[in-house]
């Protein structure tokens, strides 16, 4: 008979923090007749210290757990196995019992079975307890705030790696983290929420959260996995990778172990292609020994993405090393657009292996700039996923990075993710400064949080540095390995004072501008001489060692040994090798002070391991002022390291301190690293991005563009309209309502931006011809919408005489081109304009690009054409500025998208549509009603062909109706007043009106619209089938397109031959069949061209 194997527990491994454990098992073996019961005994003082009469008794229950769906992928079933096996154990009673136990704590167990006096219910001891029979124990390491694991049956051998059998919940995620603060912050739908925002700054703009239902695994995603593989005869070996410099998945694996579970997504560590019919082998081995999922590519591609792409692309200009020139080739340097294709084909490749492990809200986080378009293509598949991402690197410049021929795409698959994180304040800066210049992206500040609003969500931008783990370092010191590798070195140093460097053999180390520094204290403080060794460790990285840079630091080091040096004295120990994590230890331990000088640094925790490791009489840096944790250590001496007089006298300094200030800097700089360690910054991160992922509410996704650049935008109550829906509610109605902004709705976008823009903006032949064919239909109304002044608008529709203008806002209006104007405010009070004016001019006259655009009731202020952030910066002033000085004039100043504009409070878009409905629904009225502030007159109450009371009348109109079909269009800030009013007033129709008022936004953006139109391009098609819905009669069957779009382009009526019908398969099909799809904004595309009505 087997008992259990008594194994001490490690009291090490107990945490403060509590979990409720569930254990279920099957078992067939007990005789209820006998009195006999089942318990759990283990080595925790919980489960009886082994003592089956102290063990926890278990319960039966009557049935037995039903087995759940399984993921369908093979790696996916891995990932998340279910349990199941109730199937084969159905007549098996289920046993259950739940223990409190220390999070942390790791057990060794077994169940057993004894037997209990029937009338006191005490275990009968005269009776031997039958534990289950087997070799060894049961195990477990207790996690989360509540675990349930299922044994499956009695006795039955176990597999200690199977983790389908445990389920865990972690509760927030971080159960036990400490509380973050309450704030009051506005949401995404506006109003505002009750958000929990930590210290560290997640942002406002958000909803509220979903409970995590189910056990949240994390996916770490990175590019090269943290296990180092070997192939020998025998086969694979692996082992974890615990020696890397810099190597942050160390940390993330040791500070998150117990509190999460953690998927590790990347290539693996090898040298060796490995088979195609080794991998799934190699798969499984990875999964069940580390949690590892391994991205496999050939070897040829991995060299192109890695050295090609990353090394050879990414890596110098993120550090700010542009070379132009070809050192080979002497020829300017081209961009390889194949090694691009080959970075996003593996970004694929990853974003396939993320999604087939990926489970309802687990946390993806992605590390690196290998991985940049990843989000974006994750985004696509994962919609609602949070999905974070870290950059281990500088972010470089806008003036740098916009260099990149790739720049934009980078720039949209890093916005695809939910969260953004830097190292340091001056790279996110940087990437706000690109968002802004490349992809006209504000960025919005609230409470200490960053976000920057794009495809209608807020992406988070987050700054912290990572930490190191302490206690690695502090075991590590009293190694034998250690105090073996710190002899060896020490034969080199003889008791002298050491300065000590370890860096990656990398032009932005700046190792040759340490070596000249060094050479410079020894030529200036020759005191030092015989005293003082610079022990430097240069890592080559065979992607980026540069024959250059390594023969300079070689011929600095010959030259300083050979002036400075003897038999016994070498003034520069030079190690040009990879060195071990114990060798790094035994340098720190030897070292008086770190002397680092990069010229760009991202990642560099040098500093940090080295204050852990050293003692408090020595733990002095002297760190360059681009490293990266610089400004975080306070007793750090930042240098710059290209001033070599500068960098002699501060090592002078530093070495002249006394132990006192000595003790007093490592003292402060040892208690932030220890309280700033990779654990709480992982928590921290993790934290922020479980709060900065989507809003709960159901939302439309939909997603734009294609390959990298393709994203993925999320509204509430928002759909896109198409033009068969448009042109079948135009069919149904009898009297139409169509109100139209002018740019960017009948003009591109594009033009508007152009310098001086508003003085020769127009509409397209083409878009003039759709306008003529729809306002030519007497059951239409057509309204022009414009900021513009009513000159430009005159101009522009001085052919359409059906067409009614509403200039400035709606300032100035007429019906149609037979109307005289009329304002909507006669007796307004407009000297506040010079005022304006003047506190415009003195910023126009500071900004270079920008303008002025000057109308009767208003003034806009323009600047596209300048620097974004100055322009920014400007605006912002001047809009303040503004408020202040006209707060009591009764005007309005907005902002909008790349302007400053000022106008009389009560004349808008909103209100112009007022005027346009009383006008419609009382053709009678003289219209001098007033309504909300808005002064609506009308001179005339006569019938004018194109007007409003024509539409009406002609449709046989009762008065006070309102009309039946309504299209409003616009795409800016101003266009917003349209919408709600117009929402509005049809809030109380009958739903069969209400589903035909369209309030359509041009692009997908937040909007009061309830419908979306792509692009300009799809507002052509839009009006290429509302022209053809408004036909009065067809031509005639016989007439060809090319009649038809001579006579539109003539801007002749259409002959009365030409009206009785068109060819059924061009037009007529198109208005008697709702539901073809050549009715659609594409058919018409691929009858008659994109936004072509009979080209």
């Amino acid at each position: 008979m087997f008992k259990h194997q008594n194994v001490t527990p490690d009291a090490g491994a107990v945490s403060p923090h509590r979990t409720r454990v569930t254990f279920l098992v099957r078992c067939r073996q007990v005789v209820d007749a006998a009195g006999e019961q089942l318990v759990l005994v283990g080595d925790h003082p919980a489960l009886g210290s082994w003592e089956p009469a102290r063990g926890v008794p278990m319960t039966r229950q009557e049935r037995s757990s039903t087995p759940e769906p399984v993921s369908t992928s093979a790696i996916g079933q891995q990932a998340h196995a279910t349990l199941s096996s109730s199937q084969q154990s159905s007549r098996a009673a289920s046993w259950s019992c739940e223990v409190v136990l220390d999070n942390g704590s790791q057990l060794n167990y077994k169940y057993c079975i004894v037997a209990r006096d029937p009338d006191s219910g005490v275990i009968d001891q005269s009776h031997e307890p039958r534990f289950e029979s087997f070799e060894g124990n049961r195990r477990l390491k207790v996690m989360g705030i509540a675990m349930r694991v299922d044994d499956h049956n009695f006795g039955e051998r176990y597999d200690a790696t199977d983790e389908s059998r445990i389920r865990v919940d972690y509760g927030r995620v971080f159960g036990g983290f400490e509380a973050p603060r309450q704030l009051e912050v506005p949401s995404l739908e506006g109003g505002s929420v009750g958000e929990q925002l930590p210290y560290s700054g997640a942002s406002s703009l958000l909803g509220t959260l979903p409970p995590l239902t189910n056990p949240p695994t994390l996916i770490i995603v990175i590019y090269r996995l943290p296990v180092i593989a070997k192939r020998s005869e025998r086969g694979w070996s692996f082992s974890w990778d615990d020696d890397a410099l810099y190597l942050t998945s160390l940390g993330l694996r040791r500070g998150l172990d117990g509190k999460i579970r953690i998927l590790w997504v990347g290539v693996l560590n090898c040298d060796d292609e490995v088979p195609i019919h080794e991998q799934s082998h190699v798969s499984n081995t990875l999964y069940q020994r580390f949690g590892c999922i391994p991205v496999f590519l050939p070897t040829e591609t991995r060299m192109k993405f890695y050295q090609g792409f990353c090394k050879g692309v990414l890596w110098p200009l993120f550090h700010m090393i542009t070379e132009i020139m070809d050192e080979e080739k002497m020829e300017t340097k081209k961009f390889d657009r194949s090694l691009w294709h080959v970075y996003c084909t593996v970004n694929r490749k990853f974003a396939d292996t993320v999604v087939a492990v990926y489970h309802e809200h687990d946390l993806i986080w992605i590390h690196d700039y290998h991985l940049m378009v990843l989000p974006s293509q994750l985004r696509r598949k994962l919609s609602g996923a949070k999905i974070g991402f870290f950059l281990h690197t500088p972010w470089p410049s806008s003036e740098i990075y916009r260099m990149l021929p790739v720049r934009d795409e980078l720039l949209r698959g890093l916005l695809s993710s939910s969260l953004i994180g830097f190292h340091l304040f001056d790279y996110a800066r940087h990437f706000l400064s690109a968002c802004v210049r490349l992809l006209n992206l504000e960025h919005e500040s609230s409470r200490g949080a960053l976000a920057v609003e794009y495809s209608g969500r807020h992406v988070m931008i987050r700054v912290s540095h990572i930490g190191v783990d302490p206690d690695r370092f502090r075991e590590r010191l009293e190694h034998p390995n250690v105090r073996q590798a710190a002899e060896t070195l020490a034969g080199d140093i003889h008791d002298r004072i050491v300065l000590c460097g370890i860096d990656d053999l990398d032009i932005v180390k700046g190792i040759a501008l340490k070596l000249q520094a060094f050479e410079t204290l020894l030529q200036t403080y020759p005191g030092y001489h015989r005293r003082l060794v610079l022990m430097q460790a240069a890592i080559p990285k065979a992607a980026r060692v540069k024959p250059y840079v390594r023969d300079e630091i070689r011929s600095l080091v010959e030259r300083i040994n050979g002036r400075y040096g003897s038999a016994e004295y070498r003034p520069v120990v030079y190690i040009e090798r990879d060195i071990t994590f114990d060798e790094r230890v035994a340098m720190y331990s030897l070292a008086d002070a770190i002397f680092l000088t990069p010229i760009r640094d991202g990642l560099n925790l040098v500093p940090y391991e080295y204050v852990v490791s050293a003692s408090k009489s020595k733990g002095q840096l002297i760190l360059s002022e681009f490293t990266g944790c610089s400004r975080a250590l306070s007793g750090a001496v930042r240098i710059n390291p290209w001033n070599r007089e500068e960098v002699a006298a501060a090592i002078d300094s530093v070495l002249q301190n006394n132990d006192e200030v000595k003790q007093r800097k490592h003292a402060a700089d040892y208690s932030y690293v220890c309280e700033h360690t990779t654990a709480t910054w992982a928590y921290s991160f993790l934290s922020d991005l479980e709060r900065a992922s989507e809003p709960v509410r159901r939302l439309t996704r939909l997603g734009l563009g294609y390959g990298v650049g393709a994203r993925l935008v999320e509204f509430e109550g928002f759909q896109h309209v198409s033009p068969e829906t448009l042109s079948k509610a135009m069919r149904e109605s009898s009297h139409r309502l169509i109100l139209l902004d002018y740019d960017g709705t009948l003009t591109r976008a594009d033009q508007r931006h152009a310098r001086m823009a508003h003085a020769w903006a127009k509409p397209s032949e083409t878009v003039m011809q759709y306008l003529e064919a729809i306002a030519d239909n007497p059951q239409n109304f057509v309204v022009i919408m414009s900021g513009r002044t009513k000159e430009v608008l005159e101009q522009a529709f001085k052919d359409l005489d059906k067409v009614g203008l509403a200039a400035e806002h709606g300032f100035y209006y007429r019906w149609n081109g037979s109307c005289p104007w009329q304002e909507s405010k006669p007796n307004a009070d407009l000297s506040w304009i010079e005022v304006a004016h003047e506190i415009m001019l003195s910023y126009m006259e500071r900004t270079d690009g920008s303008y002025i655009e000057r109308k009767t009731a208003g003034l806009v202020w323009h600047y596209k054409d300048a620097d974004p952030e100055f322009g920014s910066w400007q605006a912002s002033e001047m809009h303040d500025h503004l408020e202040s000085v006209l707060s009591s004039l009764g005007v309005q100043v907005i902002s909008g998208n790349r302007w400053v504009q000022v106008r009389l409070r009560d004349v808008n878009k909103g209100i112009m549509v007022e005027t346009i409905l009383r006008h419609y629904t009382h053709p009678t009225d003289e219209d001098h009603a007033t309504n909300e502030g808005s002064a609506m007159t009308a001179t005339t109450s006569t019938t004018t062909p194109g007007s409003a009371t024509a539409a009406a009348t002609a449709a046989g109109q009762e008065p006070g109706q309102l009309p039946d079909f309504v299209l409003c269009c616009g795409d800016d800030r101003t266009d917003e007043d349209m919408f709600t009013r117009i929402d509005r007033a049809y809030e109380r129709c009958p739903p069969a009106v209400r589903s035909r008022v369209f309030t359509c936004v041009i692009g997908v953006k937040p909007s009061n619209a309830h419908f979306y139109i792509r692009d300009y391009e799809e507002m052509m098609e839009i009006l290429a089938a509302l022209a053809t819905a408004s036909m009065a009669v067809r031509p005639p069957r016989s007439a060809t397109l090319e009649d038809f779009r001579l006579s539109m382009a003539a801007g002749s009526p259409l002959r009365s031959d030409l009206r009785t019908s068109l060819d059924n398969d061009r037009i007529a099909h198109s208005l008697d069949t709702s539901d073809d799809a050549n009715t659609t904004g594409a058919g018409l595309q691929r009858r008659w061209g994109p936004g072509r009505l009979g080209a």
